[in-house]
C-alpha cells in the first residue's frame, strides 16, 4: 500500500512537471513500524526549487501511517531555482549532526510540519549568491493548521547560535556575532503560498499577529506587528513596533537592518539617539509603504 502511494504521488508530481527520482527501496518492519530506507531521493520543483537527499530514513506506526519521521542522515541539498534577474542561484550543501522533519496529516488539505537541525552548517554551491544562513548550532520550526479550519496556519521559527552571510541582513544586523533568532505569526492563504508571492499576494494572503526576536551580544530586539502584507511590487506593507533594549548604539543596529537610509543619518541619530542604557530601551514605531520603511 505504501509502496503504491509513493508510486501514484510520483506520477501525479511528475504530470506537474516535478522532477522525481529515488533508488529502488523496501518497505520493513510491519506490523508494528514501517521503515523506509530511501537513497538518492529528487524533488525539484518546475521553478527549479527543490532538494535531494542521499540518505532519507522514514518511519512511522503502521497505526498511525498520517504521521511520519524523516531523518537525512547523510546531510542534503537545496536548489535554490533562479532569482529576480533570472541568473541561476545554484545549490546549497546542508549537513548537520541531526536534520530532522516530522509531518502528519497527509491525507488533510494542510500538514502539521516540524523541523530540527543541530550543528548545521550551509555552503553555497556559487559564492556569488551568498545563503542567508552559515550556520546554526539549532535550528527549529514548526507549522500547525489552525483548529477553525479555514485555509490558515500558525508558524514559528527559531535559530539558536547562528551565524549569518555578512552581505545578508541578518549578518547586517548580527554584526560578525553569534545570534539567536525567533519569528512567529499566522499565515492566511496558507495553501497558496507555493513558491509563487504574487498568487498568494492576489489571494488574500497575509502574516498576521507577527512576534520576532533578535539577541546578539548586548543587544535584544523584538518586533511585534498586527498584520504584514505585500504590496504589488512584492515590498512590505504594514505597521512595525520595534523595541531595542540593552547596551550599544541603536542607531547601527536601525542602519544595518535598512530601516533607515545612510543619507537621513544626521535627521535619524537626533531623532533616535546615539546610545542607550539597559534601563533605557529604544522605541519606534515602523510603517512600510511604497517600498520604504518610515517613521516618525
Amino acid at each position: 500500500q505504501i509502496e503504491t502511494r509513493l508510486a501514484e504521488q510520483a506520477k501525479t508530481l511528475t504530470s506537474k512537471g516535478y522532477q522525481v527520482a529515488h533508488a529502488p527501496f523496501r518497505v520493513q518492519g510491519y506490523p508494528f513500524r514501517m521503515f523506509l530506507q530511501l537513497k538518492d531521493v529528487r524533488l525539484i520543483a518546475p521553478n527549479g526549487k527543490g532538494l535531494a537527499v542521499p540518505a532519507l530514513e522514514a518511519e512511522a506506526s503502521a497505526f498511525a501511517l498520517d504521521k511520519w519521521m524523516f531523518v537525512a542522515t547523510k546531510g542534503l541539498t537545496l536548489y535554490r531555482g533562479k532569482g529576480s534577474d533570472q541568473s541561476d542561484l545554484g545549490q546549497v550543501a546542508v549537513t548537520g549532526d541531526a536534520l530532522r522533519v516530522s509531518v502528519s496529516g497527509w491525507t488533510q488539505p494542510l500538514q502539521t510540519i516540524g523541523l530540527e537541525g543541530l550543528n548545521a552548517t550551509f555552503t553555497p554551491s556559487k559564492p556569488e549568491h551568498p545563503f542567508v544562513l552559515q550556520s546554526a548550532q539549532r535550528l527549529e520550526g514548526r507549522v500547525t493548521p489552525t483548529k477553525d479550519g479555514v485555509d490558515t496556519v500558525d508558524f514559528i521559527w527559531r535559530a539558536s547560535g547562528a551565524q549569518a552571510h555578512p552581505q545578508s541582513l541578518l549578518g547586517r544586523l548580527g554584526q560578525g556575532q553569534n545570534f539567536d533568532m525567533a519569528f512567529q505569526g499566522r499565515m492566511a492563504q496558507a495553501s497558496k503560498f507555493r513558491g509563487d508571492l504574487n498568487g498568494w499576494r492576489e489571494a488574500g494572503g497575509a502574516v498576521r499577529q507577527v512576534q520576532a526576536s533578535l539577541h546578539v551580544g548586548e543587544l535584544e530586539v523584538f518586533g511585534r506587528s498586527e498584520a504584514l502584507l505585500l504590496d504589488p511590487n512584492l515590498a512590505l506593507s504594514g505597521p512595525l513596533g520595534l523595541e531595542v533594549k540593552g547596551t550599544g548604539d541603536p542607531f547601527a543596529f536601525l542602519l544595518g537592518a535598512g530601516l533607515i537610509s545612510a543619507e537621513y543619518e544626521p535627521l535619524a541619530r537626533a531623532f533616535v539617539g546615539t546610545k542607550m542604557t539597559a534601563d533605557k530601551p529604544v522605541k519606534l514605531d515602523f510603517v512600510f509603504r511604497d517600498g520604504g520603511a518610515y517613521v516618525g
